[in-house]
C-alpha cells in the first residue's frame, strides 16, 4: 500500500507540473504578443505623429507661399519660398521640406495630342517639338527613339484609342503585355506614371527624371526662366530651336540675382541676341509661376513619413493642395 501510495503521488507530482509548465507556456506567449501589440501600438502612433508633423510642413508652406508672393510680379529663386535645406526642430523630432517650381520643369501632360484629337494626326504641337529637342540633348541613352516615346506620350494622354503615328502604342499594344492594362487616355496625375509607358526602362526613368515633372489638371508647358537652373537650363534650349545647350546656360548665369522682372528683359538679354524667338515659344515662357511642388519630410522618436503635395496659387493668392502622394519619391 505504501508503494502504491508513492507512485499516486508521483504520478500527481509529474501531472501537477506538467500544468505548471502549460500555464507558464500560455502566459510566455501571452506576454509575448502583448509586448508585440504594444510595440505595434506604439509605432502606428508614431507613425501618425510624424504624418501629422508633416502635414503642418504642408500648411506652413501653403502660409510661406501665399505671404511670400503677394504682390509680387515675379517668382524667382531669391524669396523665400525657394529655401533649400530648410530644417526645424519640433518635440521628439524634426521638420525638413523643399519647395520646387512646377514651372521649372517639363511638363509632361503638355504632350497631350491635341492636333490628333483635332483630327490632324501628323502634325506636332509645339510642347512635343520641344521635347523631342529635349531628347536630343539629354537623351542619347534613351532605349528608344526619341519619336517613338514622344508618340507613346501623347497617345497615353490623349482620349482616343487611335495610333498617332509609327512608333506609338495604345491600348492593344499594352494588352498584350504579360501583365496587361490600358492607356490612361487622359492626363497623368504623378509623373511615376511614366514607369508604365510602353518599353520604358528604369534607366530610361532616372534620365528624364530631372527635367520632367507632372502638373495635375494642367496641359499646358510654362516654363518660368527665372527658377531654372544651371542644370535645367537645356529646357530653355529645348524651346527655343535656335539657342544652343551653352546659350541657355549663359541666359541662366546672366540673370539678375532677383530674377527678370519681365519676359521682355528675358528676350533683351545679350545671349539671346540676334535669334528669333517664334511667337508660340514667346507664350510659353514667363517670370510667374502658380504650380508648386512640396516635398516635406518628418521624423517622430523611431518613425518618419515623406509627404510629397501639388500647391495651386489661385488668383485670389489663396493657394490650394491638387494632390498629395505619400512615401517616397515615385
Amino acid at each position: 500500500m505504501n508503494a502504491y501510495r508513492c507512485r499516486q503521488q508521483g504520478v500527481a507530482l509529474v501531472a501537477v507540473l506538467m500544468i505548471i509548465a502549460i500555464v507558464v507556456v500560455i502566459a510566455v506567449n501571452m506576454t509575448g504578443r502583448l509586448q508585440l501589440q504594444l510595440q505595434r501600438q506604439q509605432n502606428v502612433q508614431q507613425q501618425q505623429q510624424a504624418f501629422w508633423y508633416a502635414m503642418g510642413a504642408e500648411q506652413f508652406a501653403k502660409v510661406l507661399l501665399s505671404r511670400t508672393l503677394a504682390g509680387e510680379e515675379s517668382v524667382n529663386l531669391a524669396q523665400d519660398w525657394a529655401l533649400q535645406g530648410a530644417t526645424f526642430p519640433v518635440e521628439n523630432g524634426t521638420i525638413a521640406g523643399d519647395i520646387k517650381d512646377l514651372h521649372s520643369c517639363f511638363n509632361i501632360n503638355a504632350l497631350q495630342n491635341v492636333s490628333a484629337q483635332n483630327g490632324n494626326r501628323n502634325e506636332q504641337s509645339p510642347a512635343q517639338k520641344a521635347f523631342l529637342r529635349l531628347l536630343e540633348l539629354k537623351g542619347s541613352e534613351l532605349s528608344m527613339p526619341a519619336e517613338y516615346l514622344v508618340a507613346r506620350l501623347g497617345d497615353w494622354l490623349d482620349e482616343d484609342s487611335l495610333l498617332s503615328t509609327a512608333g506609338s502604342a495604345e491600348d492593344d499594344d499594352y494588352a498584350a503585355l504579360q501583365f496587361p492594362y490600358y492607356t490612361a487616355n487622359g492626363l497623368m496625375a504623378s509623373v511615376s506614371e511614366l514607369r508604365v509607358i510602353l518599353d520604358m526602362t528604369p534607366a530610361d526613368y532616372q534620365l528624364l527624371a530631372p527635367y520632367v515633372c507632372v502638373i495635375p489638371e494642367n496641359s499646358g508647358l510654362v516654363l518660368n526662366v527665372n527658377t531654372l537652373t544651371e542644370d535645367t537650363a537645356v529646357l530653355l534650349a529645348a524651346l527655343i530651336p535656335e539657342l544652343t545647350e551653352q546659350g541657355a546656360a549663359d541666359v541662366i548665369a546672366g540673370r539678375p540675382e532677383e530674377g527678370f522682372a519681365n519676359i521682355e528683359e528675358v528676350f533683351g538679354s545679350e545671349a539671346l541676341a540676334g535669334i528669333t524667338v517664334p511667337d508660340e515659344v514667346k507664350t510659353m515662357l514667363s517670370v510667374k509661376s502658380d504650380s508648386f511642388q512640396l516635398t516635406a519630410t518628418a521624423a517622430y522618436l523611431e518613425s518618419g513619413f515623406i509627404l510629397t503635395s501639388v500647391l495651386k496659387l489661385d488668383e485670389n493668392n489663396q493657394v490650394k493642395v491638387l494632390a498629395r502622394r505619400f512615401g517616397g519619391q515615385g
